[in-house]
């Protein structure tokens, strides 16, 4: 008994490791998004991710266990060739180039909470291809923090030099709705040939087009001499393509398997305030109570929107069978 709660114990620290991990995206990527040109950091970026990805996946795959859930062999059907590079160029390339740019306009604050809204996009997207449905409770949570987020933009914002606010907004939604149109085909590819293999690729692809857009745009790849003279530098961008984009993935599986998919799910709702948080205290972004009092609205509406999931249709059938 002592050893499942143990175990319950270590899933949910797993679970709110990822959660951190995937919150502090904003302030990992605001450093380099300062030092090195947008397009020139996806390229930096995805080149470490397929490295990083590459050497866990050489690990995992001597591991019955692992390889079963991030897949063992490389081996990909040629019908699905298309839809990793959609994956990857959509919902990995644009998402981080998107990213970066808003990181220009507004803080990692507010890139942060919009990046947190990806359960309500996945969802429409959803709604709009695969016949998923909202109950009550959830339209409940969504205009909730539809409210939050236009409060938040209409409210005090971190001031970034030559910045444009409303073109930052803009560009994170670009990246969180890019990430989240990709979802549904993203986790088919995963579950057909495991997280690891499947991510693995998408990176390959846009790390691929990256060679290509380096050598139509003539991208200055030098400026990695930038990062390469910082060990700050160096250690974001290992984090922001090994970690976030790799290592981050085995933590979640364990966190799966310790306590369920659903309840380490809903510990990514702490993602907004998380960003929040570590923004205040190493970037120093403002703290300001109205924010404060918004973030976590937000993340007590995404907890509301993940627990209350499906709970309806269930009710209602419960109904019919009587």
């Amino acid at each position: 008994m002592q050893n499942r709660q143990g175990n319950a114990l270590l899933g949910w620290i797993a679970a709110i490791s990822v959660a951190v991990i995937w919150g502090v995206t904003g302030v990992v990527s605001k450093p380099l998004s300062m030092a090195v040109d947008p397009l020139t950091l996806v390229f930096f970026r995805y080149v470490t991710a397929v490295i990083g990805l590459s050497i866990i996946f050489y690990f995992t795959k001597k591991s019955a266990s692992l390889s079963e859930d991030l897949g063992s062999s490389l081996r990909i059907e040629k019908k699905d060739y298309l839809k990793i590079a959609l994956c990857g160029i959509i919902g990995q390339g644009a998402f981080s180039l998107f990213n970066f740019l808003s990181l220009s306009h507004i803080g990692a604050t507010e890139n942060g909470v919009i990046q947190g809204m990806q359960p309500f996009a996945t969802v429409f997207f959803g709604m709009m291809f695969m016949n998923f449905r909202m109950n009550k409770v959830q339209w409940g949570a969504f205009i909730v923090s539809a409210l939050c987020i236009y409060a938040m933009s209409v409210g005090p914002t971190n001031n970034i030099e030559g910045g444009n606010p409303l073109l930052g907004y803009a560009y994170v939604t670009g990246s969180m709705l890019s990430l989240a149109w990709t979802a549904h085909l993203r986790a088919s590819l995963a579950n057909k040939y495991g997280s690891v293999v499947s991510m693995l690729y998408q990176y390959i692809s846009v790390a691929a087009l990256g060679i290509v857009v380096v050598v139509a745009m003539d991208l200055d790849l030098s400026q990695i001499n930038i990062i390469l003279s910082s060990p700050l530098l160096i250690a974001l961008l290992v984090f922001l393509g090994t970690g976030i984009s790799g290592g981050s993935y085995l933590i979640q599986l364990y966190s799966f398997k310790q306590i369920g998919v659903e309840k380490a799910t809903m510990a990514l709702n702490l993602m907004p305030l998380v960003g929040y948080v570590v923004a205040v205290m190493t970037l120093g972004e403002e703290l300001v109570f109205s924010k404060t009092v918004i973030v976590s609205i937000i993340v007590v509406a995404l907890y509301v929107f993940t627990k209350y999931e499906n709970k309806e249709p269930q009710v209602e059938l419960k109904t019919q069978k009587a």
